[in-house]
């Protein structure tokens, strides 16, 4: 099973969630995470308004899974990498550098990976200040996402269409 990107996972999510966001998620999908993630992080800090911008995504569910994913994505790769950098001394360069892929992307979890990031993921968004109820309805339509993997499939569902009689 491949890696499924973060921001596949977002779009999924608030299509599922909140259509109404997607032309936000379709614009931020233009640029890559690079720069994406830095300007949603920013723009959850500012007190006042901007009238325009990215102060307005502040009150939407976009912004917020995205980053929650990110966020697991990147702790994700630093358990993988801490592994393979006692492997691996030119990787070890390589991070130093301070390189991160284009799109964060988070590999596929066993259904004791998912239980576990479903606490992790609401104890996030909890903290973020979301009520209880609005959080577990973002966890749980993250963790059927993530548990189809990075296809999410064909109109037919997860596995595809049903065969032909």
């Amino acid at each position: 099973m491949a890696l499924a990107a973060v921001r596949d996972v977002v779009r999924d999510v608030v299509a599922e969630l909140a259509p109404e966001e997607l032309p936000l998620v379709d614009g931020l999908a233009a640029y890559d995470d690079s720069v994406v993630v830095p300007k949603l992080r920013r723009s959850g800090r500012r007190r006042e308004p901007l009238g325009f911008g990215w102060g307005e995504v502040v009150g939407l569910m976009t912004p917020v899974v995205w980053l929650v994913l990110d966020q697991m994505a990147e702790r994700l790769a630093d358990t993988a990498v801490d592994g393979a950098v006692r492997k691996a001394r030119g990787l070890r360069r390589w991070l130093r550098r301070g390189r991160r892929p284009a799109a964060a992307t988070i590999p596929p979890l066993t259904e004791g990976q998912l239980a576990t990031l479903r606490q992790d993921l609401l104890d996030q968004l909890k903290q973020r200040g979301l009520e209880e109820q609005a959080a577990e309805q973002i966890v749980d339509a993250i963790v059927r996402r993530l548990a189809r993997g990075a296809d999410p499939g064909p109109a037919g569902g997860p596995d595809g269409p049903s065969p032909a009689s």
